[in-house]
């Protein structure tokens, strides 16, 4: 709860919840430029600006919440409390989790405000749209972040730079957005053409299980082209992103103990 205070006091909250709802606002002047297909336009740019909001979120307040309280000395004071460090490792990532979660509710329920009112005004477009699938991106969006903001933790607890935490976490966040695509490439025609060498072949065959296949929370084309997305496949990502996360979060507080 602590950190949740502390989080939404932040000025960097108003500025990126600010730039976020411009950006939705500014769906329904963009749309109007496209002759075909405004329906998949303005999901995207919906869905985009959520998840850059909460991936700004995350690679700035989140960092620094957890950097602060060891750059002020204020950790000492903290930890002379009667609860365990295992304890404030976890409080600390729920608390960046509700910060998270409160910054999605209100942009969901901005950018189905902005994807009704685009409705309204450009019906004959948004026959085919499934506000269920919509809803389901975002979660899977929800879900990705859920595990970066573990990885946030899990590298605070290693260094205590705020800087080297923020470089960790976008090189992971990368390296996990396009894994998957180079596993492909390498089973492909134009992989095995490429002449890979065996030791690279072999570090790729252990990173892609060491690393986060962050690729599958990203559901933004089923969405806009309102593709049915499958109960079981969202309980498989949820699935695997809470093991994702207890291993993290059980190696963080390891690691700070």
């Amino acid at each position: 709860v602590l950190t949740f205070k502390e989080g939404i006091r932040d000025r960097a909250i108003i500025g990126i919840g600010l730039f976020s709802l411009v950006l939705m606002s500014v769906t329904l002047v963009v749309i109007s430029f496209f002759m075909r297909e405004l329906d998949k336009v303005s999901v995207d740019i919906n869905l985009s600006a959520i998840s850059l909001a909460g991936l700004m979120l995350t690679f700035f307040l989140s960092i620094n919440l957890m950097a602060k309280d060891i750059d002020r000395k204020t950790i000492y004071c903290v930890m002379s409390k009667p609860f365990s460090r295992s304890q404030y490792i976890w409080g600390k990532y729920f608390g960046l989790l509700m910060i998270i979660l409160t910054a999605f509710a209100v942009l969901t329920v901005c950018s189905s405000l902005t994807i009704y009112l685009a409705k309204v005004q450009y019906g004959n477009w948004f026959k085919t749209f499934s506000w269920i699938e919509y809803y389901k991106a975002i979660y899977a969006s929800f879900l990705m972040l859920a595990v970066l903001n573990a990885m946030v933790v899990f590298f605070s607890s290693i260094t205590s730079s705020s800087f080297i935490t923020l470089i960790f976490s976008i090189c992971i966040y990368i390296a996990g957005q396009s894994i998957e695509e180079v596993v492909v490439y390498l089973k492909s025609s134009a992989g095995q053409e490429a002449n890979i060498s065996e030791t690279v072949s072999q570090i790729i065959d252990v990173v892609k299980y060491v690393l986060p296949n962050l690729s599958v929370f990203d559901l933004k084309v089923q969405a806009s082209h309102a593709i049915h997305i499958s109960m079981p496949y969202l309980a498989d990502i949820t699935f695997y992103g809470l093991i994702y996360i207890s291993i993290l979060m059980i190696c963080a507080a390891l690691i700070f103990n």
